[in-house]
């Protein structure tokens, strides 16, 4: 062992638990961290108990016990009125789900964005996320105990039947309005109901608002009973194929439909999307919509190879989709269909933050896509924030920038792992300056494709197109760094203190190329540093204005002399 690594080593171990105790020799206590929550506004009142609307909150360091007691949450200086559980969220499984019932807050101003914070042993949270008391009104919907004839608006014992039906006026769905929230309740039977034009739920008629305090304002919300499992099952029908149109939850085409299908809360849902429009399609300017914390798969399309859809797909302004597992997206005969439906897809213009998500086992397509033809009512696509997520074992490329794809797009802080294809191909003419950082890409185009590598390019890119640095990439032994049709000759912008191991071929586009043993703590397991890895304090400093911290999101970059190399931060 190199005689330096193993000083640091020891030097690092002193450091450590020096670090986690105080003066007197007592464990420091430690901060918990919100990261981000399902809902951002709602009721205060009405509802079960008359206590309002329910909140989960999505952190680390949230504690293991004493809800109430040891680990409060506060809103706007008042506690919330009951705790009803901690557990790991749907998405990330290290990153923790807890959900309250917010109660009244000492009846604060509505429409006035409220700090939200965990306490956890007397020690508060950063403030990062705000929650604001929004007017609005609760319905309840039992597949099994409902009645769309005898339910009573905000009444938990007097429950709907129908989310939606046929008909657009029956249903939860016909009496819903801007700032109400739909609570489906789950009791072990699926959902199976069809709602308009043989969708579980088309958000055809109506839109909500922006929360702004007024009655009648606010996003529409469709959220799952807390502590139940609320399975939404709208399998592959070759029938309903015939009409080009079927899945669980949709948009609509915005072009055709101006200002309706938009400002759309979904959360704490289980959904298999086996349709043509897959689990959840925004379709065209389906703006303002809020997805979180949902299981989302396509499992039945086994005989769907047109569907072009999967997890999520569509395109608008203001797209927040956070910690969603999103797996076994298939199309055709698992390696036989077109590979066109793909666990996040998007096709036209927008913004989009996309972050700690899990996108597993995706055999009919790539984990994440872009391509846009103009045929979904833009030319192009950008404004992409793609971090924090786990992408593994996809059927194509773990992630795919293709036609269309143009500015302002940010990749950082994600692990790709085990792609039969590349770890990141590129199609467009289109791209600039697109910061792809600390990333880690693992064991890349298992298929072994000839031609194909770790990193594609299949077509001219601008010379300013790239900045890529920071990223770790471990190929499939005997398998290419670089390939695709055109690669990655001339100027196609920065590559920098990229690290490069267990494959083949030249790196000559990368200025000052690191490569050898990453030093993982368990290779194909576990992607955090060992101490004596190579890829610590290796990287550029120049991505400080955008990755601050890590895929375990509460390790601070930097920690040592420099940037470390990959998804992982070495905590010092």
């Amino acid at each position: 062992m190199n005689l330096t690594r193993l000083l640091y080593s020891a030097w690092l171990l002193l450091a450590l638990t020096m670090a986690a105790l105080n003066g007197y020799g007592e464990p420091m206590p430690v901060r918990p961290v919100l990261v981000y929550t399902d809902i951002l506004s709602g009721p205060n009142n009405g509802g079960e108990n008359d206590q309002g609307i329910y909140l989960s909150l999505f952190g680390k360091h949230f504690g293991q016990g004493g809800l109430g007691g040891r680990i409060k949450v506060v809103i706007g200086g008042a506690e919330v009125a009951s705790y009803l559980s901690l557990k790991p969220s749907r998405g990330r499984n290290d990153i923790q789900q807890l959900t309250v019932q917010v109660g009244h807050l000492g009846k604060p101003k509505t429409g006035t964005p409220l700090p939200v914070k965990v306490v956890v042993d007397g020690v508060e949270s950063m403030e990062r996320s705000t929650f604001t008391v929004n007017p609005g009104r609760i319905l309840f919907v039992d597949n099994i105990k409902g009645d769309d004839r005898t339910a009573v608006v905000g009444d938990i014992n007097r429950p709907f039947r129908h989310v939606q039906t046929s008909r657009l006026s029956e249903g939860a769905w016909g009496q819903v309005r801007p700032g109400d929230f739909i609570v489906m309740r789950g009791t072990g039977t699926p959902w199976t109901d069809k709602g308009y034009q043989n969708f579980f739920l088309r958000v055809r008629d109506k839109s909500g608002s922006a929360p702004t305090g007024q009655t009648g304002s606010g996003p529409i919300g469709l959220m799952g009973y807390p502590g139940e499992d609320v399975y939404i099952y709208q399998p592959y029908d070759a029938e309903l194929e015939k009409s080009g149109t079927s899945g669980a939850i949709s948009a609509v085409n915005g072009l055709a439909f101006p200002g309706l299908g938009q400002w759309v809360t979904v959360s704490n849902l289980r959904i298999e999307g086996g349709g043509h429009d897959g689990a959840i399609n925004l379709e065209i300017r389906g703006n303002h919509w809020r997805i979180v914390n949902n299981e989302l798969t396509a499992a039945t399309a086994v005989k769907n190879i047109d569907a072009k859809a999967g997890g999520i797909v569509g395109n608008g302004f203001d797209q927040v989709w956070l910690g969603n597992y999103i797996h076994d997206i298939f199309c055709g005969p698992a390696g036989t269909g077109p590979l066109q439906n793909h666990g996040i897809y998007i096709d036209g213009e927008g913004d989009y933050e996309i972050a700690y998500n899990v996108i597993d086992n995706v055999p009919g397509g790539s984990g994440f896509q872009t391509y846009v033809n103009g045929t979904n009512g833009s030319d192009n696509t950008g404004n992409i924030n793609l971090h924090h997520n786990l992408i593994r074992n996809a059927g194509k490329h773990g992630i795919n920038l293709a036609d269309g794809t143009r500015e302002n797009v940010r990749i950082f802080n994600n692990l790709i792992v085990t792609p039969r294809f590349a770890g990141l191909r590129l199609n467009t003419t289109q791209l600039s300056k697109a910061r792809i950082y600390n990333n880690t890409f693992y064991g890349t185009n298992t298929d072994r494709k000839p031609k194909y590598g770790a990193l594609m390019n299949d077509w001219n890119l601008p010379a300013d197109a790239l900045d890529l640095q920071n990223n770790l990439i471990v190929a499939t032994p005997g398998t290419d760094y670089t390939g695709g049709t055109v690669g990655f000759g001339g100027r196609v912008g920065i590559i920098n203190r990229n690290f490069w191991s267990g494959g083949r071929g030249e790196v000559a586009m990368d200025r000052y190329p690191q490569s050898g043993d990453p030093g993982f703590v368990t290779d194909g397991r576990d992607f955090h540093l060992r101490p004596q890895s190579w890829a610590i304090d290796a990287g550029s400093p120049t991505v400080a204005r955008i990755v601050e911290n890590d895929y375990d999101i509460v390790t601070k970059r930097p920690q040592g002399l420099g940037f470390d190399i990959g998804a992982y931060e070495l905590p010092r």
